[in-house]
């Protein structure tokens, strides 16, 4: 069986090809560092958070009701931030700066620290909606999306409208709905807002309604002679606020 040799040969590299070698490597390496650096380090930011972003009212109440909105400094971010609030058809509010006793329009914030609103929130009418809270500064833009559950009550009396003659009594069926959810045990007030020589007696003092559901009561009201008209306030307390309806009654 034969043998096969191999023999190494040492050859002698010219200088001027270590130090091409070298400075080839070293231009891969700063290239890979400023590459490295360019697409790792974070530029100056703002963020834009809500809390909650989820809120549940009543509709028509004045709450109050409001959701916190914080801009936060990001890579030590300095400078103005503009801020817009989009309020869907049936919603308004404001976005209020807290400075101390007083709150005040914020349509602007200025950065170097973490800042935070108060946005508040009023609904007409029962229903969910979606407000979109938006900051901008320069190019820079973020928003946020506050979900509202507005829950509330209708009303609806027979006879209607309340017509009661002087010196007599009747008897009125009153109705409630629930809307959007709206349920519990809520206890009521009555107050007469103007008028002589009536009263209404027989009113619960707390309902009772299920999501969704109807409940019917039924109170008197008693006239005198002198009576020429009258209006009142039928109010419910619920877990959400308070809620009223004004019913006026007139003489035939």
């Amino acid at each position: 069986m034969s043998t096969m040799k191999f023999t190494l040969l040492r050859k002698s590299v010219p200088a001027w090809l270590l130090l091409v070698a070298i400075v080839g490597a070293a231009a891969s390496i700063s290239i890979y560092v400023a590459t490295n650096l360019k697409t790792t380090t974070s530029q100056p930011d703002f963020s834009l958070t809500a809390n909650p972003n989820r809120e549940t009212l009543l509709n028509g109440s004045d709450g109050p009701y409001w959701s916190t909105i914080t801009v936060g400094a990001v890579n030590n971010f300095t400078g103005i931030v503009s801020m817009a609030v989009s309020f869907p058809n049936g919603v308004n509010g404001r976005l209020l700066k807290v400075d101390g006793s007083n709150q005040i329009d914020a349509s602007q914030v200025l950065l170097g620290r973490d800042q935070s609103m108060n946005l508040t929130i009023r609904v007409a009418t029962a229903g969910n909606y979606s407000l979109i809270v938006t900051g901008t500064s320069g190019r820079l833009s973020h928003s946020v999306t506050v979900n509202v559950i507005a829950r509330g009550l209708a009303l609806s009396t027979n006879p209607s409208p309340i017509k009661v003659p002087p010196a007599s009594s009747s008897t009125v069926s009153v109705t409630l709905t629930s809307l959007n959810g709206l349920a519990g045990n809520f206890t009521t007030s009555f107050y007469q807002n103007s008028g002589f020589y009536w009263g209404a007696s027989g009113i619960p003092t707390s309902i009772l309604i299920r999501p969704g559901g109807t409940t019917t009561f039924t109170f008197t009201i008693t006239t005198y002679s002198q009576f020429g008209g009258g209006s009142s306030t039928l109010s419910f307390y619920t877990p959400l606020g308070s809620t009223g309806f004004v019913m006026d009654v007139s003489a035939p």
